[in-house]
């Protein structure tokens, strides 16, 4: 953060200079007409008083204006931590703290803009869920750390394999909710395979010992936005996923609204 005490203190030192200049017009003002033979005559009479005037008051005002300029910075620099506390509290508030993907609040949220937003420009938008396979008897076998790890590294690589601009978020436990804005069906579903694909080639180092995971994923693409809401679009992305799950797992299932 930019200091701003010696810029006081400066300001300070310039105005203390001031101080004999204006103290001898102050007192030519007093005497009557001027003229320089006085303030020659005035300088010898009061050399004492100029000097200290010239060397004191200069100093004593940059002191001031450092102090001054130290709770200067120190203003500026509370108002920086507020503003830091406040975007570090904004992002815990909508984060998950495990996967650092969004939160099951947020990407509610997320959820009803994307639909208006694809209301409102006639867009297509889709949308997927995704369960990792078999994870409760994954947690159940190797533990909760284990299994915190499993739910990093896939929550990585699920980001890493959507667009830009889609948004994804953890809706809970193992389960992964993506919104494909501007997506049409076709482009969705060659999402959907690029992350189980990804997936199902990754590695997990567990317990120094390198395994798969797989993940069913349920995609749905809307057609009429008319009446959706968040609800409705969560239904429809969760049918398709239960019905990728009852297929046999580790497949994508994919439902056009249309």
């Amino acid at each position: 953060m930019r200091s701003y005490k010696w810029w006081v203190m400066l300001v300070a030192l310039v105005l203390g200079l001031g101080a004999p200049v204006g103290s001898i017009l102050f007192r030519a003002l007093q005497a009557g007409p001027f003229s320089f033979q006085w303030i020659q005559y005035e300088i010898r009479t009061n050399s004492f008083y100029y000097a200290y005037m010239a060397f004191g008051t200069p100093l004593i005002f940059a002191c001031f204006g450092l102090f001054a300029g130290f709770f200067v910075d120190r203003f500026f620099q509370q108002r920086a931590d507020l503003e830091m506390l406040n975007l570090q509290l904004k992002e815990q508030s909508i984060m998950d703290d495990l996967t650092g993907l969004y939160n099951h609040r947020h990407i509610l949220v997320e959820i009803e803009k994307e639909i208006e937003r694809a209301r409102r420009y006639k867009h297509p938008l889709a949308g997927m869920m995704i369960d990792v396979d078999d994870f409760k008897r994954f947690n159940d076998k190797y533990g909760h750390l284990t299994g915190d790890y499993v739910l990093r590294e896939v929550a990585h690589i699920f980001d890493q394999s959507i667009r830009k601009i889609d948004i994804i978020g953890r809706y809970g436990g193992d389960e992964f909710l993506i919104i494909l804005p501007e997506s049409a069906f076709d482009n969705a579903k060659v999402v959907a395979h690029r992350i189980q694909k990804n997936l199902a080639t990754h590695e997990f180092l567990v317990k120094d010992r390198p395994m798969k995971v797989t993940a069913s994923i349920g995609l749905f693409g809307f057609g009429d936005l008319t009446d959706l809401e968040a609800t409705g679009f969560i239904e429809k992305v969760d049918q398709a996923l239960l019905k990728a799950k009852a297929l046999g797992k580790n497949r994508v299932l994919a439902v056009s609204g249309d």
